[in-house]
């Protein structure tokens, strides 16, 4: 009867333990995503280019002059996105690993090609 008091209070302590929204601070439950680093920042092209990532998973900016509309999904490794603006860019879609260097980025595609470096602002 005792062991089994001790290894019911033994889990009542783990669970009280276990990581919750309100126990966690500033700290959230999601995993960290490639992409964290940029949400609130503009990445800027040589040529003019802008990049956003939003926190609500869509993409932003302009490229070519034209609006960037699309939407983003991240991981710790990759990020995918897709695009219904520009048409240059509209239905394809874009998988890569971000390469961060001081303050620039540049995106390493799985097909081996890369995209601009872009620097990050803000």
């Amino acid at each position: 009867m005792k062991r089994i008091v001790f290894l019911a209070l033994v889990g009542l302590g783990v669970a009280a333990c276990q990581a919750t929204p309100e126990n966690m601070g500033s700290q959230t439950m999601e995993t960290a995503t490639v992409v964290d680093t940029f949400i609130g920042k503009r990445l800027v092209t040589e040529n003019g280019g802008v990049f956003l990532f939003n926190p609500d998973g869509t993409v932003g900016g302009s490229l070519r002059g034209e609006e960037i509309v699309g939407t983003y999904t991240a991981d710790t490794q990759e990020v995918c996105s897709t695009y219904s603006a520009p048409e240059f860019l509209t239905g394809r879609e874009f998988c890569s690993v971000p390469v961060i260097s001081d303050n620039t980025v540049v995106f390493e595609r799985r097909d081996g090609s890369s995209s601009p470096v872009y620097m990050i602002e803000g």
